[in-house]
């Protein structure tokens, strides 16, 4: 585990704005290192103090786009279907303000709201003539 100097004021200002957001919030350091977690995000398997590529497979960070955010400096979002989630992710980073390390990290699953383009369809074997079922 890395330890970094974080300002305890913003250690702070994070639970303060995002401990009650009812979806998963880190705040992380460019070497992806968990800084903090709203309780959401602790409950889903995101501990302070791991990296967040290490949770999950490899594969399921495919579409992280914090290196655009930390290197433009503005926040960046992404809406996609999660496969191994079944879920559309409205994801978004955003750097801190003045900061060229830290950025936050939350999403919203949106699935129930998602055009239906964003969703693949389901096999459901005998009517489909794509899979093993056919």
């Amino acid at each position: 585990m890395n330890t970094f100097e974080i300002n305890e004021e913003i250690r702070s200002n994070f639970h303060l704005f995002w401990d009650n957001y009812p979806g998963p919030v880190m705040l992380v350091h460019k070497d992806r290192t968990i800084i903090e977690a709203n309780k959401t995000a602790r409950e889903l398997g995101c501990p302070v103090g791991t990296r967040c590529v290490d949770i999950g497979e490899k594969k399921h960070h495919a579409g992280c786009k914090a290196n655009k955010a930390l290197q433009e400096g503005t926040g960046v979002r992404d809406v996609s279907y999660v496969e191994h989630l079944d879920q559309v992710l409205d994801g978004y980073w955003i750097p801190l303000a003045e900061s060229q390390e830290l950025f936050v990290h939350f999403c919203n699953d949106i699935t129930q709201y998602a055009d239906e383009h964003l969703i693949p369809k389901r096999c459901n074997g005998a009517e489909c003539g794509s899979c093993s079922g056919a």
